[in-house]
C-alpha cells in the first residue's frame, strides 16, 4: 500500500494560480511516484474581487465550467443523505453525547468507518488516504470551536460530511487510480461552517480548490486566518454577487453606448419574447440590479421586465432587472428635473412616499421566531408561511411563496451593512423581523406584479425639512429590491442616507449639479407635464 503524500503551494509571487489550476500536478514540482509513496503538490487560492472588466471574470468562470475534471461544487452540492446513514450517525452522536468529554477523534473515524459512513475505494491507499484526511480536518474543527467536538454546530458538520463525501469524493475519483490526477473544485459565493470545512477536506485530500467571491467577502479565512492551507488573491476591484454564469458575455462596451444600443434594438424590432399574462407566477422573483447613467433611468423605467437587458427565465425563478438609484442634488434646469421625476410617479404601479420614517419600529425580540423557522441551518420558505406571525395570508399562495423565498434571500445574503456591535445574526435578525411587517400598500404594489410585464416602482422623496429615512425603511428597501422593484430615492441636499446602511455598489448614485437645501416638493401643473420634451432631450443627448 502506498502512502500518498500532499504539499500545499503556498508561495503567493511564486505562482501564477489560473494557469497552476489547469495544469497537471504531474508537471509541478513535488511530484514523485515510488513503490512506497505517491507525491504532489495542489493549489488552493481565495480570489477576491473582480477585474476592472467584470464580463472577462465571469467568462472565465464559465469557460472553468466547461472543463471535464472541474467541478463547480457550489452549484452541484448534492445534500441528500441515505436514511440508514442519517441513523447510524445519531447513534454515534448519542453516543458522543453521553462520553465525558465526547468520544476520541481516532474512536470516532473508527466508529464511521465500521458503520461505512466514509465511502469505500477499490484502493487501499485511497481509503487510508481518506481515513487519515478526516482525521486532520475534525482535529482542525476541535481545534478552532470553542467547545470543540461538543460544540451546537458539530452535528452539522459531520452530517455534511458524510453526505457530501458519499455525493461528491467517491463519486468523482470511484474510478480513478492514486496516479490518476485528483479533481478540481470551483466553489463560487457565500459558504456554511460545513461547507468550509468540507473544502477543507478535498485541500487535504490532494484536490485543487478555487474559492472566488466578487465582493470581496471572504468567509474561509474563519478557518484559515494565517494561510496555511490556502492562500489569497485579491484584485483591485470588486461587484456584487451575481448569479454564477451559465453562458458566456458579450464583451460590454460603456454605459451609454450599451443603452443606446440596446434602446435602438427595442425601437426596430419586437423579437424580446412574448408571456402570457401572469405565466410567470409560479416561478421566484430574483431581481438583478442595472448599472445605469441619469438618463437610462427615465429611458427604461416605462420598459416592461422581459424587454430589459438581462431579463431571463429560469428552471425555478425569473431574473428581473431593476433600477435601484439616489438622485443626489437637483439638475439646474430645475423644469426638467420635475418632469423626469414626474414621469416616474405617472405610472399606476408606483407607490410615491414623502414622508419618514415610513416603516413600524418594534423592539419585539425575533430570535424564536427566527429559530422556528430554520431547518436543517436554513430558513425554510413553508416553516415562514406557517408561522403564527404570518400576516399574509389573505393573498395569492404565488405571492406569499414569493415574499417568504426573498425573506430567506435578503437574512442569507443581507445586502445592509452590521452596526458597530451588531453581529451578522442580530442584523439577519434585523432584517427577518422588519420583512414582517410589509406595508399594506407596498403588498398591494406587489400583488399586482406581473413579472414580465410592468414593473411596480417605489419613488422617494428626501425633502430638506423631513427626518432622514430610518434603518428600517432601508431594510424595505432591499426587501423590494431583491424581489424585483424599482426604487428611486430624490435627495435634494445630497446628503447620505443610503450610504450610511447598505453595502457599496448595490445602487447607484447620480449625482446632479446643485446641492438644494429648501426645495420642496413640485407637484404637476393641473396641465399635462410636457414630459415627452424631456425625454427628447435626453435621446438627442444619446443619439446626437
Amino acid at each position: 500500500m502506498q502512502t500518498i503524500t500532499i504539499q500545499p503551494i503556498l508561495e503567493r509571487e511564486a505562482v501564477d494560480w489560473l494557469q497552476a489550476f489547469q495544469d497537471s500536478p504531474k508537471t509541478r514540482l513535488f511530484y514523485e511516484v515510488t513503490a512506497q509513496k505517491i507525491s504532489f503538490s495542489r493549489i488552493a487560492v481565495r480570489i477576491l474581487g473582480t477585474p476592472l472588466e467584470t464580463d472577462e471574470y465571469f467568462n472565465s468562470l464559465f469557460t472553468l465550467a466547461q472543463q471535464p475534471n472541474v467541478h463547480i461544487l457550489s452549484e452541484e452540492l448534492n445534500k441528500h443523505i441515505e436514511q440508514k446513514d442519517f441513523q447510524a450517525l445519531q447513534e454515534i452522536l448519542e453516543q458522543h453525547q453521553k462520553t465525558p468529554k465526547g468520544l476520541s477523534i481516532n474512536r470516532l473515524i473508527a466508529m464511521m468507518y465500521g458503520y461505512q459512513l466514509l465511502p469505500k475505494h477499490d484502493d487501499a491507499s485511497m481509503n487510508r488516504h481518506l481515513q487519515l484526511a478526516t482525521i486532520r480536518v475534525v482535529e482542525q474543527f476541535q481545534q478552532q470551536q470553542s467547545l470543540g467536538l461538543l460544540a451546537n454546530d458539530f452535528r452539522r458538520f459531520l452530517i455534511d460530511l458524510v453526505k457530501w463525501l458519499k455525493n461528491h469524493w467517491i463519486q468523482w475519483t470511484k474510478a480513478m487510480k492514486p496516479t490518476d490526477d485528483f479533481p478540481k473544485v470551483v466553489w463560487y459565493g457565500e459558504m456554511t461552517m460545513s461547507q468550509r470545512y468540507f473544502l477543507l477536506l478535498l485541500m487535504e485530500l490532494g484536490c485543487d480548490v478555487l474559492i472566488f467571491h466578487p465582493a470581496k467577502v471572504d468567509e474561509f479565512v474563519e478557518i484559515d486566518a494565517a494561510n496555511t492551507f490556502s492562500i489569497t488573491y485579491s484584485y483591485a476591484h470588486e461587484t456584487t454577487l451575481q448569479p454564477f454564469p451559465n453562458k458566456l458575455r458579450d464583451r460590454q462596451a460603456t454605459v451609454g453606448y450599451r443603452s443606446s444600443q440596446h434602446f435602438e434594438q427595442l425601437m426596430n424590432t419586437q423579437q424580446s419574447g412574448v408571456y402570457k399574462a401572469w405565466q410567470l407566477q409560479s416561478l421566484m422573483p430574483r431581481s438583478l440590479t442595472l448599472r445605469m447613467t441619469y438618463d437610462d433611468i427615465f429611458i427604461y423605467a416605462n420598459e416592461k421586465a422581459m424587454v430589459r437587458p438581462n431579463f431571463e427565465v429560469l428552471s425555478k425563478e425569473v431574473v428581473i432587472p431593476v433600477i435601484f438609484a439616489k438622485v443626489s442634488g437637483v439638475s439646474s434646469k430645475r423644469e426638467e428635473y420635475w418632469q423626469l421625476m414626474h414621469l416616474l410617479l405617472d405610472s399606476p404601479q408606483t407607490v410615491f412616499v414623502q414622508e419618514f420614517p415610513y416603516m413600524k419600529s418594534s423592539k419585539a425580540n425575533f430570535h424564536f421566531h427566527y429559530q422556528h423557522c430554520l431547518s436543517n441551518g436554513e430558513l425554510s420558505i413553508e416553516r415562514i408561511m406557517q408561522s403564527d406571525w404570518w400576516q399574509y395570508g389573505a393573498y395569492t399562495w404565488e405571492l406569499q411563496q414569493a415574499i417568504a423565498y426573498t425573506m430567506k434571500a435578503v437574512c442569507e445574503h443581507p445586502n445592509m451593512k452590521q452596526q458597530p456591535n451588531e453581529s451578522l445574526y442580530d442584523l439577519q435578525l434585523f432584517l427577518f423581523k422588519q420583512m414582517t411587517m410589509i406595508p399594506d400598500e407596498i403588498l398591494r404594489l406587489l400583488q399586482n406584479f406581473d413579472y414580465a410585464q410592468d414593473i411596480p416602482k417605489l419613488v422617494l422623496y428626501q425633502a430638506p425639512q423631513q427626518s432622514a429615512l430610518s434603518r428600517e425603511d432601508i431594510a424595505l428597501l432591499v426587501f423590494l429590491n431583491r424581489f424585483g422593484v424599482d426604487i428611486v430615492l430624490y435627495n435634494p441636499t445630497g446628503q447620505l442616507d443610503l450610504e450610511k446602511h447598505l453595502l457599496e455598489d448595490t445602487f447607484d448614485v447620480h449625482r446632479l449639479e446643485q446641492m438644494v437645501f429648501d426645495l420642496q416638493y413640485e407637484k404637476p401643473k393641473l396641465q399635462k407635464p410636457a414630459v415627452d420634451s424631456g425625454i427628447k432631450k435626453i435621446f438627442n443627448r444619446f443619439f446626437n
